[in-house]
């Protein structure tokens, strides 16, 4: 029973391609999306995220009595979304607080999955790696006292680029288990 719960490893999958999308994006932009864009373009990776995790939650809704906290974690990422989309202004402002206490609660319910999968996968500790990587950008976000823009963007860029690499690599893992 707890094997269909698998079934979904393609929402992983594509969570993954819109985050390296997303890193490759800042990548490519630089510092004119930082000026510009960035909270926007965060606000629609967000939207995304929900929306993929609020429909993993409603597939998974016979099979785990847990999808709740899914949806509630689809719900908080659709109303961040909401608030980069709608006053990306505001947002801009407050981009790297806000993005920092998202990591931390990302990585936080990673490190918790993780640990949940260990009798189901292998390579569970690929997920820690990623909630651990959450987590330190979180850190870094609040406490780099050099935090310019430039070095912001490179380590969102680069932490986007590999977990959204890490969740694909989840995600086939998952593939393998349910198939």
């Amino acid at each position: 029973m707890r094997l269909r719960l698998f079934r979904s490893w393609w929402l992983m999958t594509l969570k993954g391609l819109l985050a390296i999308s997303f890193g490759l994006m800042i990548f490519i932009k630089q510092y004119t999306l930082v000026k510009q864009s960035l909270a926007l373009a965060f606000g629609i990776l967000m939207l995304s995220s929900g929306v993929l995790i609020i429909l993993g939650a409603f597939i998974h809704k016979k099979t785990n009595p847990r999808w709740v906290w899914w949806l509630i974690e689809g719900a908080i990422d659709i109303l961040i979304s909401l608030f980069f989309i709608i006053k990306p202004d505001w947002a801009r402002a407050l981009f790297l607080n806000v993005m920092a206490i998202w990591a931390v609660f990302l990585g936080i319910i990673q490190i918790i999955t993780a640990l949940r999968l260990i009798t189901y996968m292998r390579n569970w500790w690929t997920l820690v790696i990623t909630g651990v990587l959450s987590i330190a950008l979180a850190v870094t976000a609040f406490f780099n006292p050099l935090y310019k823009e430039f070095a912001v963007v490179v380590v969102v860029g680069i932490f986007a680029v590999v977990f959204g690499l890490i969740m694909i690599y989840i995600s086939r893992i998952l593939r393998n288990v349910y198939l």
